[in-house]
């Protein structure tokens, strides 16, 4: 019995090292999606900000060129003043001109609005494209270092996994299969050394009977709270 319980003991240290490699894989993967979620935000906002700057960039054109069409038509109003004759003419003239003055003002205001806006997007672009660039430098480097350790862990996974699965093949049908399905469902904890008559695992106090039979490795014992084996 004191054979199994060893080889129990060994095939822990086995399974523990594979839980920690995998553990480690799955860090690496959750670092890598990390890195490629923010990478996709920056390239987001890029394009955001790219056709906001667009948009600002077409209205102030269009708003250029109807400025450019009011001004045209406030001269050809003012050329045509010497041509009028009655005081009805005349004021149709002026009021046609403070209206067209009116409508170019607010034009012209417009025109600053969009000119600042043109230029804090075009300085929040370059901004976020440089943001870009580093950033993408930077996820470059780190995932492939990542993907780097995840070949490491993966090797040294299946390592442990292959020594695991050829020694476990030494218990008996009955003790290999209870101890399969222990390290499947138990956190993969399968065995626990008694501290005294405490089960480490789960702090259980078992029968002193049941402690004294473990500790004498005649007989294979089992922890009555958590159903691990205990030594």
């Amino acid at each position: 019995m004191q054979n199994e319980i060893n080889i129990m003991i060994e095939l822990q240290h086995f399974w523990d090292n594979v839980i920690k490699f995998e553990s480690e894989i799955v860090r690496c993967n959750k670092s890598i999606k990390i890195w490629e979620d923010r990478l996709s935000e920056i390239t987001a906002k890029v394009s955001q900000t790219e056709l906001k700057f667009k948009n600002h960039r077409l209205n102030l054109k269009k708003n250029e060129l109807d400025l450019e069409e009011i001004e045209n038509r406030i001269r050809k109003t003012e050329q045509r003043k010497d041509q009028l004759k009655s005081e009805r003419e005349i004021e149709a003239q002026n009021n046609e001109l403070i209206r067209l003055n009116d409508t170019k003002e607010k034009l012209e205001s417009v025109i600053l609005e969009l000119l600042e806006n043109v230029e804090k997007t075009e300085k929040l672009l370059a901004d976020l494209s440089n943001e870009f660039f580093g950033t993408d430098k930077q996820v470059k480097n780190d995932i492939e270092e990542l993907n780097r350790k995840i070949s490491e862990y993966k090797k040294e996974s299946e390592s442990y996994r292959n020594k695991f699965s050829e020694l476990i093949e030494s218990l008996s049908p009955t003790n290999k299969a209870k101890f399969s399905k222990l390290v499947n469902s138990k956190d993969g904890v399968a065995i626990a050394k008694l501290n005294g008559e405490t089960c480490s695992r789960c702090n259980f106090k078992v029968p002193s009977s049941l402690a004294v039979s473990a500790s004498s490795h005649k007989k294979i014992e089992v922890c009555t709270n958590c159903g691990r084996f205990i030594y």
